[in-house]
């Protein structure tokens, strides 16, 4: 454990819930569910209910792993421990590659979303406007990046809940018209387009829950992590399989479902009918607010990792040089340069660029996922041998395995049921077969790996995901306090 995680208290079960929800909600709900619901209709409702039950099992199988075998590598160190170093490197260098398409999909979300004001601009415009201020963002000091991240999550969350609370009212209260209500989901089938536009939508709403594996990360964060981290992981799952799942059932109830598509966020097309002064303007100011702190936070996320890659001898050496604000700068002005190519995409096909990047990314957040699935499945009776005293968590182990793994299977295949999604399955599917051939050819070069630097005195190191959390849970931690006075002296009063 670093000086700087000694001198940083640790995260409580509230905080470390509120990190973790601001992970997940990103832009893979605020525009990739109005993809969702055109493919799937009603029971697009059900997708999210089971993409939720799946996050919870997911959640617990890292965080178990975890608890038993606490490693700053998370994810990645437990597939070098389960499969060997080859499918470590490999899901290392996957989940850099699923980082910038993760970026890619929010620039292209904030290009939508700021479209609606300035629709006289091409996309490829707002992709490079934003990746350039971002870009500066990052290469400032890393604290202060990580304060506003943490700010910035807390607006995600408000904006699911207030579009929540407004659809209870224009539903039940039609103090602005009436809403269609439930005749949107009784006067059509629910499996509108058969189980092949049901299964064709889950990778995207899978999409949606991807972002947690910084529940594993945060486990050496938080207090009594036995105790917190199993609660943390019911709480999240439920929360946000919640706020999802109801907040999609409103936009099927406030909007004919069939009139959403990729080309404006369906939390403003909800609203338009309705003529509340300017309130799809606030909403999709909100949602662009979010959606540029998760394509910033991908940013911090993905170039720390090509760093780490390269501090362990898996990328160019040429990676591995930081700033003196412990930055590493060629490897965030490497790894932004692919957003370039983004823009260029959204110029030649604007219409299908969230669709390709997002499913691509989903594709390979899968592969990430079924890692941890597995690496749980051979690992936990390894690591319990020298943890008698443990107490489990997860539920119906290893069965729980073998079922979320033969369903995450089924996702991964299901992106071929759908013709426009094929392009973002063979995308996806060429970069992990380019991934796994780039290893079976550099192994011999890989066995001599640099050691790591002596003392953080001597080289400037830079954060790690992990110490990235420092920074990120102030404000949760002040958000907590301030609950906490409140009750204080209302109590007094």
């Amino acid at each position: 454990m670093t000086s700087i995680q000694d001198k940083s208290s640790k995260m409580s079960a509230f905080s470390l819930t509120m990190l973790a929800i601001g992970s997940i909600i990103g832009a893979g709900m605020f525009l990739g569910v109005g993809l969702t619901i055109r493919l799937s209709g009603p029971s697009i409702i059900l997708a999210y209910a089971i993409m939720g039950i799946l996050m919870y099992f997911n959640l617990s199988f890292l965080a178990e792993l975890s608890l038993l075998d606490p490693e700053k590598g998370s994810f990645q160190t437990y597939a070098a421990k389960a499969f060997g170093p080859g499918v470590g490197f490999i899901i290392g260098w996957l989940y850099w590659i699923s980082g910038i398409l993760v970026m890619s999909s929010e620039a292209t979300a904030a290009a939508i979303f700021s479209a609606l004001w300035f629709p006289g601009i091409p996309l490829w415009a707002f992709i490079v406007i934003y990746t350039v201020i971002l870009t500066g963002v990052n290469l400032s000091d890393p604290r202060g990046f990580g304060k506003l991240e943490s700010g910035l999550a807390i607006v995600k969350v408000i904006a699911l809940i207030g579009f929540i609370i407004l659809g209870i009212v224009l539903v039940f209260f039609p103090l602005f018209g009436g809403a269609p209500g439930w005749h949107n989901i009784s006067n059509t089938p629910f499996f509108v387009h058969g189980l092949s536009g049901f299964a064709g939508s889950l990778l995207l709403v899978f999409y949606a829950y991807s972002g947690t594996s910084v529940v594993g990360l945060a486990i050496t964060e938080s207090s009594d992590p036995e105790k917190t981290v199993p609660k943390v992981v019911l709480i999240t799952s439920f929360l946000v399989t919640t706020f999802y799942v109801i907040s999609v059932l409103f936009l099927i109830l406030l909007h004919p479902w069939t009139t959403y598509n990729a080309s404006t966020s369906p939390y403003v097309s909800a609203l338009l009918p309705y003529k509340i002064p300017i309130v799809q303007s606030i909403m999709n100011f909100v949602i662009l607010t979010a959606t540029l702190s998760a394509m910033s936070a991908s940013m911090y996320g993905t170039s720390r990792m090509l760093n780490a890659l390269a501090q362990q001898g898996e990328a160019p050496h040429l990676f591995n040089k930081v700033t003196k604000k412990a930055v590493p700068r060629r490897a965030l002005l490497f790894t932004n340069v692919f957003l370039v190519g983004i823009a260029f995409l959204s110029y030649v096909i604007p219409n299908k660029i969230y669709l390709l990047v997002t499913g691509a990314s989903g594709l390979l957040s899968l592969v990430n996922v079924l890692t941890i699935s597995l690496a749980h499945w051979r690992l936990r009776p390894k690591f319990l041998e020298n943890r008698k005293d443990y107490k489990t968590h997860v539920i119906g182990y290893p069965v729980s395995n073998i079922i979320v793994t033969a369903i995450f299977i089924g996702v991964f295949f299901s992106a071929f049921a759908i013709p426009d999604q094929r392009a973002s399955f063979f995308l996806g599917l060429s970069l992990i077969v380019i991934t796994a051939g780039a290893y079976f050819f550099l192994r011999h070069k890989l066995g001599a790996k640099p050691q790591a630097p002596e003392t953080i005195q001597n080289q400037h190191l830079a954060p790690t995901s992990e110490n990235s959390l420092h920074n990120l849970q102030h404000l949760a931690q002040k958000t907590e306090k301030r609950i906490s006075e409140g009750f204080r002296s209302k109590n007094k009063s």
